[in-house]
């Protein structure tokens, strides 16, 4: 049989989610209706690479951490029109992540660079992480993106986005 603890310990929890939940939901409701508009704050410190949802194994072996205007990083990037300022508030996008982009970016939050990956075969990055962040950076008129690359795996970064640079 559980715990007693254990089951009040997962009502408090679960009624914490539900709280958030509805949160997210009315914040998104208010941000549709008036879009604010937010200066996107990066934090490219090396700590800020915990907060991605980035492997462990690929944390191990190393990130590198560049800047680049953001024209040079949108044509850098494979199929860009996904993240398209039009698609801010389409279903393809997590309304609640937009959201919460926008709520840090207006709180003056600093977050995390996107996470690159080569394309299969083309020298163009695929967004392994930071979908949301691209898209209201993208929306925002954001001047220069930050992006981290797995280190052993950076060469392709010159070739799709030449103005990199490793910060």
């Amino acid at each position: 049989m559980s715990n007693p603890s254990d089951v009040e310990d997962f009502l408090i929890e679960r009624a914490k989610a539900i709280e958030e939940s509805e949160r997210i939901q009315k914040l998104v409701k208010a941000y549709k209706k008036v879009t604010p508009i937010v200066i996107p704050v990066w934090d490219t410190t090396p700590d800020s690479i915990q907060f991605n949802d980035i492997s462990p194994e690929i944390l191990e072996s190393g990130i590198n951490i560049y800047t680049a205007p953001f024209d040079d990083v949108w044509t850098g990037i494979y199929e860009p029109g996904v993240y398209d300022r039009s698609t801010l508030w389409k279903d393809i996008h997590d309304k609640g992540k937009i959201a919460k982009v926008m709520e840090s970016w207006k709180n003056n939050k600093p977050l995390s660079p996107l996470f690159f990956v080569r394309h299969m075969s083309k020298d163009k990055a695929l967004v392994a992480d930071g979908k949301h962040r691209l898209t209201v950076a993208r929306y925002m008129g954001c001047e220069n993106i930050p992006f981290m690359v797995q280190s052993s795996q950076s060469d392709w970064v010159k070739n799709a986005i030449p103005t990199a640079k490793k910060i």
